[in-house]
């Protein structure tokens, strides 16, 4: 089975082709077999996977009948991903369309004719509701709408909504709609306020997923890469595979091939790994408030010198180092949080590169087929002394 994702916002600067780029690249990732069209004619996607479509065969002598849409596939222009790529030409095909029976669902019928080796398709949509759009969203089995947090974006994604809407109830379609927020700045107040509105306002749509806001992603483009070849540490590629997580888990509910060869080797690595020493947590005394409520845990580093450490877990949203104290005593790196009791599940930032806490034995294989450290707070009654 084929899912078909359009990527579609009309408002500009949102993270449309960025989106479509790094979900397509994220799902390839995760041993997925992608096809990512381009249907702007701006040809974006096209270059920020590297592609040079000025000149070349593409979606427009698709739509117009002069070759098949085999035949202008390039073959992985990323692990996991071909590319359908666009031209500025694509934008008079829409006069063509115009005057074809079933106009709307060209690009579907197109897709039909494709062999079924294809997991996901993902478009990339033109920023206008026009037939291209049409054509997308007619096309798809989920709309993915990105969104810039700002009040015009929150404006405009309501009326995308209710197009949308309108072309489901028009053509008796159930298209699921989702909203990941983008370019995300976490250190604003007016960036977490307006997060929360969104999620307020579109509780049912909006994901669980945000993409942080990082030049990365624009370093990656023009370089004609995605995040995954460009910075695969980067908090953008953790954001993006998390968003092909969710996608994977709500669509297809088993774990990806690369998932399982990743927990596999995991599990024979573990069989003869020599035995690591435990990284106890140290509850330090005079600043517990008993029960359940807030405890000081310290964590001590000595293995890695004068590395740069950060910390990031389900403590922090995976922010490295937010809401976390780094100080240091005779020669020690010491983090300080303040947790409450509980399980939680984290990571080492060691010098821009992601790892786990190879001191604490105790871990887990998170969705991506990575392994997260685990640290449990228990309650206290009274202060403990080291």
């Amino acid at each position: 089975m084929t899912i078909t994702i359009a990527i579609a916002n009309q408002k500009g600067g949102c993270g449309k082709t960025t989106t479509a780029i790094n979900l397509a690249a994220a799902l390839g990732k995760k041993g997925q077999n992608v096809l990512l069209i381009d249907m702007d004619p701006q040809g974006h996607a096209s270059l920020g996977l590297g592609e040079q479509c000025n000149n070349t065969t593409g979606l427009y002598e698709v739509f117009i009948q002069e070759v098949p849409l085999t035949e202008v596939i390039r073959p992985q222009v990323t692990s996991g991903v071909d590319l359908v790529p666009a031209t500025i030409s694509l934008a008079a095909v829409e006069h063509l369309l115009a005057d074809l029976p079933k106009r709307e669902r060209q690009l579907a019928l197109h897709l039909e004719q494709l062999p079924r080796r294809y997991d996901f398709v993902v478009i990339d949509c033109p920023p206008t509701l026009g037939l291209l759009s049409f054509n997308a969203l007619r096309a798809s089995d989920i709309v993915l709408v990105p969104v810039e947090l700002s009040v015009f974006s929150l404006n405009g994604l309501e009326r995308l909504c209710e197009t949308i809407d309108l072309v489901a109830e028009k053509y008796d379609l159930d298209i699921p709609l989702h909203i990941v927020p983008t370019m995300v700045d976490y250190r604003t107040r007016f960036s977490k306020q307006t997060l929360d509105d969104l999620r307020e306002r579109f509780a049912s749509e909006a994901l669980p997923v945000s993409v942080h806001f990082t030049v990365r992603l624009k370093e990656a483009a023009a370089r004609g890469k995605s995040i995954f070849e460009y910075s695969p540490q980067s908090l953008a590629a953790h954001d993006y595979a998390q968003l092909a997580g969710e996608i994977l888990r709500r669509y297809i509910p088993v774990l990806a091939p690369d998932d399982i060869k990743r927990l596999e080797s995991h599990i024979a690595n573990e069989l003869h790994a020599p035995a690591q020493p435990d990284r106890a947590p140290i509850s330090r005394p005079g600043n517990l408030t008993g029960g359940d409520g807030p405890q000081e845990v310290t964590l001590i580093f000595d293995e890695f010198g004068t590395r740069d450490i950060k910390i990031a877990g389900t403590f922090n949203s995976w922010i490295p180092d937010k809401g976390v104290e780094t100080c240091y005593d005779n020669g020690h790196l010491i983090k300080v949080l303040n947790l409450r009791p509980g399980t939680y599940q984290y990571r080492l930032v060691v010098d821009g590169v992601w790892q786990e806490d190879t001191a604490n034995p105790v871990q887990t294989v998170n969705e991506y087929g990575e392994i997260n450290s685990i640290l449990t707070v228990e309650p206290v009654d009274e202060p403990i002394t080291a």
